[in-house]
């Protein structure tokens, strides 16, 4: 019943090894995995990846990171991978002003013409603010009409970034295994997140949940995660995993 509704298994660490990795999964009972994107080619490979395993769903979209290395024309171009029936996103798009902050006018026009192509296809985005929560939550409430949707994955703003994304209809909020780790110090926002605002995610390979920090993350390791939000959120793992289970459906539909 559990989806991993984040996780780069293009990555050479995780796509060598895929057959073992979905295997691992399935046993940790993680039934569907999300796969987002960052550029073209790896739009490909995920797509590929998705028409291999029944389980496997694809998201398609720049990073951020990597719009510095494209023409905005090139959006178009994803329409080759979302019109495939495994596309279920519109992803990983946003911001991010943590590794570079030169171009921060093109990522936010790579960022609304991703959003206008969601739209186009009534697709939800998957949103990634690296240092720049504040400016993706304006973005998107100017966008917000004609019903956009979306996740903010791996949340990491403040009380108040959290209170307007709450406010908007339609918008999920994910979080990693970083909050395992001794030195996160926002349980408290998860504890006042509504569970039916929450999605399950690992960001693999990256923010390997606590006890396996020091090892490649992958989506067998989403349960620890989901087990601390549970914990903080004084909840039943499995009446959480239920209430998880639900929202990825209603938002993804899968």
């Amino acid at each position: 019943m559990i989806t991993d509704t984040h996780a780069h298994l293009y990555f050479p660490e995780l796509l060598s090894d895929i057959e073992n990795v979905v295997s691992r999964s399935f046993d940790a009972g993680v039934t569907k995995i999300i796969a987002p994107s960052v550029d073209l080619k790896t739009a490909e490979i995920v797509l590929n990846l998705t028409q291999k395993f029944e389980n496997i769903y694809a998201a398609v979209g720049f990073h951020p990171s990597d719009v510095k290395n494209f023409r905005i024309e090139e959006i178009k171009y994803l329409e080759d991978f979302i019109s495939d029936k495994k596309t279920v996103a519109v992803g990983e798009i946003g911001l991010d002003y943590y590794w570079d902050k030169s171009n921060i006018h093109h990522q936010k026009n790579f960022f609304i013409e991703q959003i206008h192509l969601a739209k186009q296809y009534n697709l939800p985005i998957i949103i990634h603010t690296r240092d720049s929560v504040k400016d993706a939550i304006e973005i998107v409430k100017s966008e917000k009409a004609d019903k956009l949707k979306g996740q903010f994955h791996c949340f990491s703003g403040d009380e108040k970034d959290l209170n307007e994304i709450l406010e908007l209809d339609g918008f999920s909020l994910s979080f990693c295994g970083n909050i395992t780790y001794k030195k996160y110090s926002s349980l408290d926002l998860i504890k006042k997140i509504p569970a039916d605002k929450i999605l399950s995610e690992t960001d693999s390979p990256f923010l390997t949940p606590e006890p396996f920090r020091s090892k490649k993350n992958e989506p067998a390791r989403i349960i620890h995660t989901i087990q601390k939000i549970a914990n903080v959120k004084e909840m039943d793992f499995n009446i959480l995993i239920e209430q998880l289970s639900e929202n990825t459906k209603k938002l993804f539909n899968i």
